[in-house]
C-alpha cells in the first residue's frame, strides 16, 4: 500500500512558514519520499499501517493548508508514468524489500 500525500500550504506570514516546515519535517521523519514541492509518498506493508500514519500525522498539519491522503495499491503505483522534461529524471523509490517491524 502506497500513501500518498499531497498539500497547499498558505505562507503568507512567517507563523504559516514555519507550520509549513515543521509539516514538511514531520513527513522526511516519518519516512516519506519527496516527488514534487508538495507531494510525498511512502510505503506501508498494509492499509492498517498508512491508516495509522494518517492518524499520526493529522494533529501536525498547519491551520489553513488543505491536505489529501491516497491510498494506491502496488498495482496501481506501478502503472504510474513521470515525466520531467530535459532535466536529469528523478529515479521512483522502490517497494521496501525488508519486512517493516514498526
Amino acid at each position: 500500500m502506497w500513501l500518498i500525500t499531497v498539500y497547499d500550504c498558505p505562507m503568507t506570514t512567517s507563523e504559516a512558514r514555519h507550520d509549513y516546515t515543521v509539516f514538511r519535517k514531520c513527513l522526511l521523519t516519518q519516512n516519506f519520499h519527496q516527488l514534487q514541492n508538495s507531494l510525498y509518498v511512502r510505503h506501508f506493508p498494509t492499509k492498517a499501517a498508512a491508516d495509522a500514519c494518517i492518524h499520526r500525522l493529522r494533529p501536525q498539519i498547519p491551520k489553513g493548508a488543505d491536505v489529501a491522503f491516497f491510498l494506491v495499491t502496488d498495482k496501481q503505483y506501478a502503472m504510474t508514468r513521470e515525466y520531467f522534461g530535459t532535466r536529469e529524471v528523478k529515479k521512483k523509490p522502490d517497494e521496501p524489500e525488508q519486512i517493516q517491524l514498526f
